[in-house]
């Protein structure tokens, strides 16, 4: 059985074949300007097989080419053990070297690169939506990009019909100076670990492993201090004062537990704080982190994507039984004079400090805004093997007391902390272990200025339970 509560992250792919037909000159080009559009090798098959340099995007202005950034990363089938660098991290009989998983590969990690370095049916493209433009003439080729070898790329709103969009893909021609990324870099990533370089001074088996990372965006900051460790969050869209709003981005069993939470993922607890990173790779449309380990989930895995106005959040939890899970975000006093609200309670609270009480159930989007800007945020929970029970966890306290508002990280006061809270016992999730449920969680955050509405949040729910499509087909 497959459950969704809430929506599910996807990029709809729909396959099509033929030449282009009669441009339609009326239509709108697809307004979802903080969407990508992500496209594996085995949609592409034209470009397959190809290296990943000679790879570049193309629009058509109406009158002429211009180039817009495209990234490819690069994946495989890679053993955990070997992201561990074969270090005995086995917990609760789970061992990473008896599990193998599609993760995205990278030299600067133990996972290593992906062992076919051409751009393969696993690899994926991407490229905003936004870079996408209108349908581009029969027998006109961009300057530098080998004729012939063009792939046409039509994007679509299934929520706005009449809105479509074309993106053009094109092997560089021998000699060409053009580059993948087009000289841009939409997002900016800076990986610091304290103690030196990943592969020399990264404790996998005992950490802590303490950073000053930071990813920047179009229209906010973001901060980590450890693996699993997001503690500053700053909106910098248009009208925001772009303050730091977040404490933490928290993960419990339930309330005021606190024998784990993302701080024990990262630090000793018991001998069971093993962790390592995937991959960390910061490309021209995309940054992507991702990491392994949380205390006896050695294969429990969350990987970050940060484009220049979104963040999805993508945890894989793969861990032996556990009685629940809260995942939610507690946010700092400076979020003071904000607005929470959630699908359940449109009307919203305001984040002071004071308690309040919530109508309780498992929301579809979650939403805070103010001067300091808006966070919009659509979370999903996708199961196998089970049906889980759910519903919305909100503290609003300054001064929390009574062990269910114990604060086991962080500074010790709950502004509006908020999240899905998964009442119900999860089953094993290992396979490592034998487990066979599963469990994949999402959230999905959108950055923007002041003045949110519960219609802009519901709207962002909307895109994401109804993503773009896009139809490849030769180009003409």
């Amino acid at each position: 059985m497959r459950v969704r509560l809430g929506v599910l992250l996807v990029v709809a792919v729909v396959a099509a074949t033929g030449l282009i037909g009669v441009v339609d000159a009326g239509a709108a080009p697809v307004a979802r300007s903080a969407d990508p559009v992500v496209l594996t090798g085995a949609q592409l098959p034209k470009l397959v097989n190809t290296t990943r340099a000679p790879i570049v995007g193309f629009r058509w202005t109406g009158s002429a080419w211009a180039q817009f950034p495209v990234q490819i990363d690069e994946r495989a089938v890679v053993n955990f053990g070997k992201i561990y660098n074969n270090v005995n991290v086995v917990f609760y009989g789970s061992d990473p070297k008896n599990f193998s998983a599609l993760v995205y590969t990278g030299a600067n990690t133990f996972t290593g690169n992906d062992p076919n370095t051409k751009f393969d049916s696993d690899d994926e493209l991407v490229f905003m939506a936004r870079d996408a433009g209108a349908q581009a003439p029969s027998g006109s080729n961009p300057a530098g990009t080998l004729a012939g070898s063009g792939v046409q790329v039509k994007v679509t709103d299934p929520l706005d019909p009449s809105a479509e969009s074309y993106a053009y893909l094109f092997r560089k021609s021998p000699g060409s100076t053009l580059q993948q990324g087009a000289r841009v870099k939409y997002v900016k990533s800076a990986w610091r670990i304290l103690s030196g370089a990943y592969k020399t001074h990264y404790v996998i088996a005992n950490g802590a492993n303490p950073e000053n990372s930071l990813v920047t965006g179009a229209t906010y900051k973001q901060h980590f201090s450890d693996r699993w460790a997001t503690d500053q969050i700053s909106v910098t869209a248009p009208g925001a004062t772009g303050v730091d709003i977040l404490d933490r981005h928290k993960s419990l069993f339930y309330p005021g537990y606190c024998g784990r939470s993302e701080d024990t993922f990262d630090t000793t607890s018991g001998g069971q704080n093993e962790g390592a990173f995937v991959t960390m790779k910061a490309g021209p449309v995309r940054v992507i982190r991702s990491y392994i380990g949380a205390n006896s989930g050695p294969n429990t895995q969350r990987t970050n994507f940060f484009y220049d106005r979104r963040e999805d959040i993508v945890t894989n939890l793969r861990v032996h039984p556990i009685p629940s899970i809260l995942d939610f975000m507690d946010y700092s006093a400076a979020a003071k004079g904000m607005t929470y609200r959630n699908s359940v309670n449109p009307t919203g609270v305001t984040i002071d400090g004071n308690p309040d009480s919530l109508t309780a159930g498992a929301p579809t989007w979650e939403q805070v805004t103010g001067p300091q800007g808006t966070v919009n945020q659509v979370g999903t929970v996708q199961t196998t093997g089970f049906t889980p029970t759910a519903t919305n966890y909100y503290l609003d306290h300054a001064t929390p007391s009574g062990s269910a508002e114990t604060q086991c990280t962080g500074d010790g006061s709950a502004y509006g902390s908020s999240g899905i809270y998964i009442t119900s016992s999860i089953p094993s999730t290992d396979p490592a272990i034998g487990g066979t449920a599963s469990l994949t969680g999402t959230k999905v955050l959108f950055f923007e200025s002041p003045g949110g509405t519960a219609a802009d949040a519901a709207n962002r729910r909307d895109q994401v339970l109804t993503p773009l499509a896009a139809a490849v087909s030769p180009a003409p």
